[in-house]
C-alpha cells in the first residue's frame, strides 16, 4: 500500500513546473509550493519516526524535495519491520506509521494534481485499502471536517471527502 501510494504522488509531482508554485491548491489559502513544502515536511517527519533520524535538508527544488522524501520514506520503511516507533512518548507501531504516511501521500497527491490542472483520481484498490483505516487517522485536528458524499461514490472520493476534500 505504501508504495502504491508513493507512486500516486510521485506521478502528482511529474506534473509540478516552477510556474506552478504559486498555482492555488483544493486547500484554502495555500499555493502549490507551500502545499509541496508541507507534504516534504510530513513525509521527513514520518521518517524521522520510522528510523529516529531527521531527514536531509530540502534542496531549492521543491518538487524534486518531495520526490527525494518519497525515497527516503520508502527506504526507511524497508529497514524497520517490527520495530516500534516512537511519538511524542508514544510508542506505536510502524504500521500506523505507513498508514499515515499513506493517506498523506494519497491526498496530496490529489491536492497537487489539482493545482496544476490535472485530474488523477485515487486509484480504487488503494481507496479502499485506507477507507479501512482512515476513520481513525481522520481526526479534525489534522485534516479538514469530513464531507458528505452520496453512497455510490467510488472509493477514491469517499475518502478524499472523508478529510474534507471536495472530490468534484
Amino acid at each position: 500500500m505504501l508504495s502504491a501510494a508513493a507512486r500516486h504522488l510521485g506521478r502528482s509531482v511529474r506534473l509540478v513546473g516552477d510556474a506552478d508554485l504559486s498555482a492555488p491548491t483544493p486547500c484554502p489559502g495555500w499555493d502549490l509550493g507551500h502545499l509541496l513544502g508541507h507534504v516534504r515536511s510530513s513525509l521527513d517527519d514520518l521518517t524521522e519516526v520510522l528510523t529516529g533520524e531527521p531527514g536531509p535538508a530540502p534542496g531549492p527544488d521543491p518538487a524534486a524535495a518531495v520526490r527525494a522524501s518519497i525515497v527516503g520514506l520508502l527506504v526507511a520503511w524497508a529497514v524497520t519491520p517490527g520495530r516500534r516507533c516512537e511519538v511524542e512518548d508514544r510508542w506505536i507501531s510502524p504500521e500506523i506509521v505507513g498508514y499515515t504516511a499513506a493517506a498523506e501521500m494519497v491526498l496530496h497527491a490529489w491536492d497537487i494534481s489539482r493545482a496544476c490542472g490535472a485530474d488523477h483520481p485515487v486509484p480504487a484498490a488503494l481507496a479502499t485499502r485506507l477507507l479501512e483505516v482512515s476513520p481513525l487517522l481522520a481526526v479534525d485536528r489534522f485534516f479538514a471536517a469530513p464531507l458528505d458524499v452520496p453512497a455510490t461514490a467510488a472509493p477514491g472520493e469517499r475518502l478524499l471527502a472523508l478529510f474534507g476534500r471536495q472530490p468534484r
